[in-house]
């Protein structure tokens, strides 16, 4: 064969041709097939590059077309809101005299809290009636501080040192120590504030004259410090009880005489947030895991913007999370949903209607509310909402009774006869629909909740067919409830990380709580990085 850097020249035909004709023969059959390989190279190579042109292509076009389902969305969202808006606009005309400019009351110029502003209406900034002092922003001078400070007198005291020479291992038992530093740490001790100091002494080998040095341990960092008893205190009453930073450090000094700083508070919060990623992550595995599980959303204001706050939930396991949509994008970046193949207890929220690899159960509860209001808004329809509500009840109560006598299923013939009874009641509903005068609303209606029961009988009666599901997502919504305390107590999130921060810790405490834990323990174990195990 010949190599690919060796060039054909005439003395190398010349010396071929003396050899024969054989030798002739070879050369050109080498260089054809040379001629064949720069060919095939010349083929390959353009293939390969278009190969992965086409894949950066592909994964662009996944890229725009998750954009354009996410616009979509948005768009729909922005029309409901804008025809609910018109019809709001045009009740009000209707109401108000036409003389009289209509004036919204909302939260800046009414006792009306902000926790009832409507989300999509930012309302003007109350203005401030105080004069400008002219000082800068911060402490002042002659503000008194909280530093952490040494004390002359602590409670305990434990001393670190070695008792065998680290060097020629000769025991120092006998040997005096000099003590070389000293660390103190503010702990609660029966129900009051005690300061424990370490101190760290040296001691010299009488056979080597090595200086060996004690250790301390590794939780004390700093000369003086709050220990895990007192930051996880702080953070039960901060984060699980919901008071605000300055009424969590007024409470840890009038319980217990410790007069931690409100920044010491936050920093607490954060380092217990750190240290819980990796429980968070088994968290959300776990959730995937789940033959059930519910999930639900709600409104949040950060530094006056909208967001909003994803729960994930099962009887056991708690995971929430923040994210500046409310829809799909929202999901696929918490990374539970889209994942999910089991069974999801859901509201009507269309969004959730992305992931068809898993299997869905609507809330019930959410359908007897809107069976209700049907009911008194269009009162021709009172008749079949009242007796549909009153089937859902009668099965929940069957499936409960079912249930406690320890029994996986109905009865077949009691099974046959709420699935007839359901076909029953909306035919006849269908029919007093078609009969009736279709009112003029963007909201819901009574062909839109029909039309709802009849699509989705199969996720409506979910909790029929698989005990395992239960009857409503009113799960989740408790989850959900301490976030909107939060906010009627402390107003809006300043931060995106202390929203972050909050609802990982919220959602360590939520589960932790549900496997009987004490918080208080599961606080203090979190803060030395070890939390308590949630998924076994």
């Amino acid at each position: 064969m010949i190599s690919a850097g060796l060039h054909i020249t005439p003395s190398l035909i010349r010396r071929r041709y003396n050899q024969g004709l054989d030798s002739i023969v070879r050369l050109i059959g080498d260089l054809e097939d040379r001629i064949d390989d720069l060919t095939a190279m010349h083929i390959s190579a353009p293939q390969r590059l278009i190969g992965k042109q086409a894949a950066t292509i592909k994964r662009l076009e996944q890229t725009v077309a998750n954009k354009d389902a996410e616009l979509v969305e948005t768009h729909q969202l922005n029309r409901q809101l804008q025809a609910r808006i018109r019809e709001l606009e045009k009740t009000l005309e209707a109401e108000t005299p036409i003389t009289e400019p209509i004036i919204k009351r909302d939260s800046h110029n009414s006792n009306q809290p902000p926790s009832l502003d409507l989300p999509w209406i930012k309302p003007k900034r109350t203005r401030s009636l105080r004069k400008q002092s002219g000082l800068k922003i911060g402490g002042q001078p002659g503000h008194e501080g909280v530093t952490l400070l040494q004390v002359a007198d602590p409670e305990r005291i434990i001393i670190h040192q070695a008792n065998e020479c680290l060097q020629c291992g000769a025991s120092l038992g006998a040997v005096s120590a000099n003590n070389l530093h000293k660390r103190q740490v503010f702990e609660i001790e029966n129900g009051a504030l005690a300061v424990i100091e370490h101190r760290l002494t040296a001691k010299m080998c009488p056979s080597c004259s090595y200086i060996s040095k004690g250790k301390f341990p590794l939780e004390v960092l700093a000369p003086v410090q709050y220990g895990t008893s007192v930051l996880c205190r702080a953070l039960y009453l901060h984060l699980y009880q919901l008071l605000p930073v300055a009424r969590t450090q007024e409470a840890m000094r009038d319980l217990f005489g410790c007069t931690i700083s409100q920044a010491s508070i936050q920093r607490a919060a954060r380092l217990c947030s750190d240290k819980l990623i990796r429980c968070e992550q088994r968290i959300k595995a776990a959730i995937r895991d789940s033959a059930v599980i519910g999930a639900d959303e709600t409104g949040i204001r950060i530094n006056g913007n909208n967001a909003w706050v994803h729960v994930a939930r099962t009887e056991r396991l708690t995971h929430l999370a923040s994210h500046t949509h409310r829809g799909k994008a929202a999901f696929d970046a918490i990374g539970i949903l889209n994942q999910y193949k089991g069974t999801l207890v859901r509201d009507g929220w269309f969004s959730y209607k992305w992931y068809q690899q898993c299997r869905h159960s609507l809330c019930n509860a959410h359908l007897l509310r809107d069976l209700t209001y049907i009911g008194e808004a269009e009162p021709l329809h009172g008749q079949w909402t009242t007796a549909l509500a009153k089937l859902l009840i009668e099965i929940k109560d069957a499936v409960e009774a079912a249930r406690n006598n320890s029994l996986s299923e109905l009865d077949s013939e009691q099974y046959k006869d709420f699935l007839s009874c359901y076909d029953m009641l909306t035919a006849k509903a269908e029919e007093a629909v078609r009969g009736s005068p279709e009112p003029k609303s963007n909201g819901l209606t009574a062909a839109k909740l029909l039309n709802r029961l009849i699509k989705n009988k199969t996720e409506v009666l979910r909790f029929m067919t698989d005990f395992a599901v239960p009857f409503d997502n009113n799960g989740s919504e408790r989850d959900l409830r301490m976030l909107k305390l939060q906010q009627k107590i402390a107003g809006c999130f300043r931060t995106t990380d202390g929203v972050k921060t909050f609802c990982r810790v919220r959602s360590y405490l939520s589960s932790a709580r549900k496997k009987g834990e004490s918080l208080l323990a599961a606080l203090e174990s979190a803060l030395k990085g070890k939390p308590i195990a949630l998924t076994n």
